[in-house]
């Protein structure tokens, strides 16, 4: 056992002993504990409202959020590496700068969520609605982002090499300057997506051929 999980044992065996008490010394209409602080203080809160709270720069890694709702929550450069949020409300949030290395993001909603410069890297995002996200400058390497809304994402200079984005539906979007090398797109909807001096070496597209030059036969413009 590391000192970190064994202090996060410590700390979850004393927010529940501090809750057990407070049952039998307050009215019960007493404000007892945040959602904040009991994340803060596990590293666990699934389920949890932490809408609109300040998380920035916080160090959250290994976090269990699993439909938690951080709608317009400030996740500013936090330490998300590894954390799980399937199902996670992330709308409008601010995750710009945050550090998120294999993060699991499954289904989670992150409709106009602020990412850029995020660090996404071999992210699990399949399902994950993105519609409206900006992910400018993003780092999307190796992620899985299969059957995901991307509808309407500004990802300009984002880095998608080795990301699977199978069946996802990229329409309207912006991945001018992204670099794509050897992006999975089979099956992806490409409708009026912007893919200018976008670097597509070896990309697989909709129709499983490797690409070829021409990425307007497939509806995406420059």
């Amino acid at each position: 056992m590391t000192i970190t999980s064994f202090f996060r044992k410590l700390s979850a065996v004393f927010l529940t002993v501090l809750l057990s008490l407070t049952l039998f010394t307050v009215p019960a209409n007493a404000f007892v504990a945040t959602d904040y602080d009991k994340l803060l203080l596990t590293n666990e809160c699934n389920g949890c409202d932490l809408s609109g709270v300040d998380l920035s720069g916080k160090d959250l890694y290994g976090s269990a959020l699993l439909d938690a709702n951080l709608s317009n929550a400030n996740l500013s450069g936090t330490l998300l590496n590894d954390a799980k949020l399937t199902r996670a409300n992330l709308t409008g949030a601010d995750l710009s700068n945050a550090i998120m290395m294999g993060i699991t993001l499954s289904e989670a909603n992150l409709t106009d969520a602020n990412l850029t410069h995020a660090d996404l890297y071999n992210a699990l995002m399949s399902k994950a609605i993105l519609s409206g996200a900006t992910l400018t400058d993003a780092d999307l390497e190796s992620a899985v982002i299969s059957d995901a809304d991307l509808t309407h994402a500004i990802a300009q200079n984002a880095i998608l090499n080795q990301a699977i984005l199978s069946r996802s539906n990229l329409s309207d979007g912006d991945f001018s300057g992204a670099k794509m090398r050897s992006v999975r797109l089979s099956k992806a909807t490409l409708t009026s997506t912007h893919l200018g001096n976008a670097d597509l070496f070896r990309a697989m597209m909709p129709n499983d051929t490797v690409y070829n030059g021409n990425y307007t036969q497939f509806g995406a413009i420059d």
